[in-house]
């Protein structure tokens, strides 16, 4: 089934879990370029321009998809777009924002309603201004290409259903995702129960989990709202 675009929408992933009847089938979904109420993880909004950017929502239903490589591989196929479009380097912030040069292009909201994945996908492209918050930016920030929406689109999901059978891959998924891995290896401020302390990011382990060496506590595991970074 082919996407759906609508001109104006309060947010993809509401709308298709709404109608979840109508697009619960592999890559069938909506789009838009004004979107009113975006999502985000954790109930933060994502505040988007409009006619500037793209919000896109698709459904898999498979029963076999496992959570975590789910969503390693929305990532990383994310990541690998917004690289080849910009040209230049893209990292995967943990759990699920992609960036360039620490600042967000890319931000996956993934939800499941019975064995149906919403997957939610908002991608930064031609805003070049983002009043009050500093850690955003967009492709044409960092690109001269002309882009057209729709042919991104277009191209997005055809980059999905052609990589669909690397969800089986567990091993080339979880290391492939590390190796995009923002801040692997480097020394960071993180907040940690309030306080604000150094620590190395190691990996993501099978269980979605961020690895972190933390100053004089050793290698400590955490889930989200768990540790905030600091960059």
């Amino acid at each position: 089934m082919p996407l759906e675009y609508f001109d104006k929408i309060e947010s993809t992933n509401d709308f298709v879990r709404e109608h979840l009847s109508d697009y619960a089938s592999n890559f069938h979904g909506v789009y838009s370029f004004q979107q009113t109420k975006g999502k985000g993880v954790n109930g933060h909004k994502w505040v988007s321009e409009p006619g500037k950017n793209i919000a896109l929502t698709f459904c898999l239903t498979d029963s076999s998809i496992t959570n975590n490589f789910l969503s390693f591989w929305v990532a990383i196929m994310v990541c690998r777009f917004i690289k080849k479009q910009a040209k230049t380097d893209a990292t995967i912030k943990w759990p699920n924002d992609i960036l360039i040069n620490k600042k967000k292009i890319s931000g996956i909201l993934i939800e499941k309603s019975g064995n149906t994945f919403i997957i939610g996908i908002g991608i930064n492209v031609l805003q070049k201004e983002f009043p009050g918050i500093p850690h955003a930016s967009s492709l044409s920030c960092f690109s001269s290409q002309k882009f057209e929406l729709v042919e991104l689109v277009n191209d997005l999901i055809h980059v999905f259903k052609t990589n669909f059978h690397i969800l089986n891959d567990s091993f080339f998924l979880l290391n492939t995702y590390n190796y995009h891995l923002f801040g692997k290896g480097k020394v960071m401020a993180f907040k940690i129960n309030e306080s604000i302390i150094n620590g190395i990011i190691s990996k993501v382990d099978n269980d979605g989990l961020l690895q972190v060496e933390v100053e004089n506590m050793g290698t400590k595991k955490f889930r989200i709202k768990e540790i905030e970074f600091l960059y």
